[in-house]
């Protein structure tokens, strides 16, 4: 297998001048208030823009909403309200009246028991697991203590 001399790319020398020394003053940005404006003349108009078709699409959805209602008026459609329902039985099927000196708490339709006041316990907690609890706590070291 020959190989042809020009088969290999051809170099050149490409020189790179080094940037121009710029003057500080041509780097700062100019912030008068003329030019600030100019900038921000056209973000400000688009978003007024977009502010009014904005406000437009929801005067337009206003107004399909009322024409709705009134649509469903017409053919007499009326929204359905929630059915309200209790637990306690029909006033017609009551066969008998208690009276009671006391307000009975009901829940879920059935009358609650008389629970005496007393301390609140935890039955699953007995008097010496309490006491190993209450040691537990006194040995644990205070937070200012530790390093």
């Amino acid at each position: 297998m020959q190989t042809r001399p020009d088969s290999f790319p051809s170099w050149r020398d490409h020189t790179v001048e080094p940037l121009r020394d710029t003057n500080p003053s041509e780097l700062l940005e100019n912030l008068d208030d003329n030019v600030f404006s100019k900038r921000h003349a056209k973000l400000e108009l688009d978003e007024k823009r977009r502010k009014r078709w904005d406000i437009q699409r929801i005067r337009e959805q206003r107004i399909l909403q009322r024409l709705q209602l009134r649509m469903y008026k017409k053919k007499g459609i009326q929204e359905s309200e929630p059915e309200v329902t209790s637990f306690f039985p029909e006033s017609d099927d009551v066969e008998s009246l208690l009276i009671n000196p006391y307000l009975p708490v009901v829940a879920f339709g059935r009358p609650l028991p008389k629970l005496t006041p007393q301390n609140f316990e935890l039955p699953w907690l007995d008097e010496r697991s309490r006491c190993r609890l209450e040691m537990q706590k006194k040995q644990t070291p205070h937070r200012t203590c530790r390093k």
